[in-house]
């Protein structure tokens, strides 16, 4: 398994729809999508569940996977060259580093599909401020970011995190499954299965930054 791992690792430094450092990029996003559409980030995308579904349900618009598994990157981006889904990229690299990738305006939408909630380190979550300062350096002004997570603690501490950051709430769902979901909230990663399985309830927020 080890050997397979590290075999994948040096294998998606040759895929021409990853990028292992992005700064590059900064700037020249037309000449990987070769058009002007609308970008959207999935945030630790893993094996890309969210990347991929949303790319085939709105080819109208071009959508990136940042992760910094390489392993899960590979999983990923073989599995959008296998659909020949061509407004699909992958980039390794850690979400605070986000403006050495994208210029500002650069980001139509963000989706954050079960981050790690850290109950021991706040500071770490995707929805702390640091992260938000980020995210608002590289967005539209009318993006939206999304967020889904089974966890109660980072569902409370996101929600009073971007009312303390002035953003707008437009909408939260405490048991997302609860009611029919819309095509975009009805996509379940890996990990959503899992947690749906165990009896816990999927929470979904969206927001726009200030």
């Amino acid at each position: 398994m080890a050997k397979k791992k590290l075999e994948r690792i040096a294998e998606v430094k040759t895929f021409p729809n990853v990028s292992h450092a992005g700064a590059e990029l900064k700037g020249q996003w037309h000449t990987i999508f070769k058009n002007g559409r609308p970008m959207t980030l999935e945030l630790g995308c893993g094996k890309g569940d969210y990347t991929l579904a949303l790319a085939q349900q709105h080819p109208e618009r071009n959508y990136i996977g940042i992760d910094l598994k390489s392993a899960r990157l590979w999983a990923a981006a073989t599995q959008a060259m296998q659909k020949s889904l061509s407004n699909v990229f992958f980039i390794r690299a850690n979400a605070l580093d986000l403006t050495d990738i994208f210029a500002p305006d650069d980001i139509a939408e963000i989706w954050i599909p079960f981050p790690d909630p850290y109950p021991q380190k706040p500071r770490k979550r995707m929805t702390a401020a640091r992260y938000l300062e980020v995210y608002k350096k590289i967005c539209r002004p009318d993006a939206r970011i999304n967020v889904k997570t089974d966890d109660e603690a980072l569902y409370e501490f996101s929600l009073a995190t971007i009312a303390d950051y002035g953003c707008t709430i437009h909408q939260k769902i405490a048991a997302v499954h609860a009611d029919d979901a819309t095509e975009e909230l009805g996509i379940m990663t890996f990990y959503e299965k899992r947690h749906l399985a165990a009896g816990r309830s999927i929470k979904y927020i969206q927001f726009s930054l200030p």
